[in-house]
């Protein structure tokens, strides 16, 4: 029997050793090319690194070495060591002097004193994220990279998260989103106790099909008040709606009200894929009526058009409202308003008709919830939240083409 893999924090350095000694057992790399194919990664980074200072320095000096040129800004006066640390290791960087010192010259790969690279520095903040400690992420990067931070860097690192994060929830929002998508999930945190609060989150897709999150904020309810505040907020900061074509949520009286509050003339697509949730809930006799009753009303939103739409439902209506009243009469309710995506072209409206887009988004949010558990206080949860979302990447929404061409028509 084959030895289970464990792959828990502490054991990640220990499993890469095994991985190497397995592609050796296979023949598929000896030792010296396993090593070979990590110091080469590296050492083509660290001569892509170093192209890059001497090309930026000889635009800056305007001369070859040796060159004589009316235009020299100064003389080349050798090189001296500089360790830069990369998400591949340590590379060796050799930096040009000058003679004269009468300018600073600047690099666009790293700023004055510094020493890691940004994406290393990401790196150590989201293995916090995920929850490592300090000097558990010490000994996980000295093993996979060959370089790490003190437990007092990773500290600091945390918290320039938290300059990052104040400036997020208080920068401007660009009015350039044509669909939003508003829901909330809930975590736990202990501070006097273990409670659940909710964290409502906003996710635009703007006219181009780039998907962001727009905000999120820690709330103590998903009431309606919570989320007028939450809107109001946007609003405040610049997403007044004029491009805004489409609201997406779920079935949530408290998001409903706090829509027509704030955003009162932009149509509201209630997500289809809750509406059967519920009517599946209302059921009476489910193993009688479940099947043919699901698979009929999921038809309606296969529709061609709003028109057969209708006609589908009803005829869905006529035919299981004496069978299964309660199922029908909350079918019926607001059900005109899940079919606001068909004012839309076809290439979109599965991308508009359910709040799946930022349904995904929560489920990555939520797979690393579980491995949290729950957080220590309010500041822990924002942290944790913000540096996700900074790292977790959504993928454009495909626009039709003549739509994108109208657009820049514009």
């Amino acid at each position: 029997m084959n030895k289970s893999v464990d792959f828990s924090i502490d054991n990640l350095p220990k499993q890469w050793q095994y991985v190497k000694r397995n592609l050796r057992e296979m023949g598929i790399m000896n030792q010296t090319e396993v090593d070979d194919v990590e110091v080469k990664a590296r050492l083509v980074v660290e001569e892509f690194f170093q192209r890059s200072i001497n090309g930026e320095f000889k635009e800056q000096i305007k001369a070859e070495e040796y060159e004589r040129s009316d235009e020299r800004a100064d003389i080349r006066s050798g090189t001296y060591p500089r360790l830069f640390t990369t998400t591949f290791g340590k590379a060796k960087l050799l930096i040009p002097k000058v003679r004269k010192k009468n300018q600073e010259y600047v690099y666009n790969l790293f700023a004055k004193y510094q020493r890691r690279q940004r994406k290393f520095d990401d790196m150590i903040v989201l293995s916090l994220l995920l929850g490592f400690s300090t000097r558990k992420q010490q000994r996980f990067f000295q093993a996979f990279i060959g370089d790490s931070v003190s437990h007092q860097t990773a500290s600091a690192l945390l918290q320039n998260l938290s300059d990052d994060l104040r400036q997020y929830q208080s920068q401007p929002i660009e009015d350039k989103y044509r669909f939003i998508f508003i829901d909330g999930f809930w975590v736990h945190i202990k501070e006097i106790d273990i409670k659940k609060r909710p964290i409502l989150f906003a996710l635009g897709i703007t006219k181009d099909g780039k998907q962001e999150i727009i905000a999120f904020k820690l709330a103590k309810g998903e009431t309606e008040e919570e989320y007028i505040n939450f809107l109001n907020d946007l609003y405040r900061r610049g997403l007044k709606g004029k491009a805004l074509e489409l609201i997406i949520q779920d079935g949530s009286e408290a998001i409903t009200a706090a829509v027509n509050t704030v955003y009162p003339y932009t149509p509201r697509q209630r997500c289809y894929t809750h509406k059967l949730r519920n009517l599946m809930q209302n059921i009476r006799y489910k193993f009688k009526h479940r099947a043919k009753l699901m698979k009929q009303a999921s038809n309606i939103y296969k529709a061609a058009s709003r028109q057969d739409a209708i006609k589908r439902f009803r005829i869905f209506v006529n035919q299981w409202k004496n069978l299964e009243p309660r199922a029908v009469k909350c079918f019926q309710d607001e059900f005109y308003n899940t079919l606001n995506f068909y004012d839309f072209p076809k290439e979109i409206r599965s991308a508009i008709s359910t709040t799946n887009h930022l349904e995904r988004f929560l489920e990555e949010i939520r797979r690393r919830v579980k491995i949290q558990g729950y957080f220590k206080n309010e500041r822990s949860v924002n942290l944790w939240i913000f540096g996700l979302i900074k790292h977790i990447n959504l993928r454009p929404i495909q626009q039709p083409k003549r739509m994108l061409q109208c657009e820049s028509a514009k």
